[in-house]
């Protein structure tokens, strides 16, 4: 009798032990859905093109207590004009606010053109072909180009950070915000100048 006591117990003990073992087997699966507002744009006729060759994500490092830098590339693209003897091209930001609508926390995105700080009152000069000033887009500043008759691309890059936060008005740092997603346009403006004596244009 105590043998098949000790059996049942056994048993009993055994099919416990299986259906833990099968109550902790299993899968759990998570999904996010991405999107992109896209917009696709051919422009090989203006003056001036200015074509960002990717997106901007910052990602906050709690270890640094900061969010990533993000390298922006760009391609330029002008059209030569016969006559100029000078050509200057130069850029300032024109909206750089992310926000959300969770709370009116704001981040402020600063944009810097070799080490120099990009801003919204003044123009950073990226090529002048007087001072002979070209910021490695040589090609654009090339004699024969910017005064040529075809037309002419170059690429740059931007250096994006995360400059500052504020929460209601007033400034935070990075650790006080709560998490979440900002969203907003970096927007800088680009400014293409050629002097020179140039043919009336015939309309």
């Amino acid at each position: 009798m105590l043998n098949k006591k000790m059996t049942s117990v056994l048993l009993s003990t055994i099919i416990a032990a299986s259906f833990t073992s099968i109550a902790n087997a299993e899968t759990r699966t998570a999904q996010a859905t991405a999107t992109w507002q896209a917009t696709a744009i051919k422009d090989t006729t203006s003056m001036l093109v200015v074509t960002p060759l990717k997106s901007l994500t910052f990602n906050y490092a709690e270890g640094q207590k900061s969010f990533n830098q993000q390298n922006g590339a760009f391609d330029i693209a002008i059209q030569g004009l016969a006559g100029a003897t000078d050509f200057k091209l130069a850029s300032k930001i024109v909206a750089n606010t992310l926000a959300r609508t969770t709370d009116d926390s704001k981040l402020t995105v600063g944009v810097k053109w070799n080490g120099e700080n990009l801003n919204n009152a003044t123009d950073t000069v990226l090529i002048d072909t007087s001072k002979g000033l070209t910021s490695g887009l040589d090609n654009l500043a090339a004699d024969g180009v910017y005064n040529g008759a075809d037309r002419a691309t170059d690429r740059g890059e931007f250096t994006f950070n995360i400059a500052s936060a504020e929460s209601a008005g007033s400034p935070t740092d990075f650790n006080s915000l709560t998490d979440g997603v900002w969203d907003g346009d970096v927007k800088v403006q680009f400014t293409a100048t050629w002097d020179g004596t140039f043919a009336p244009v015939v309309p």
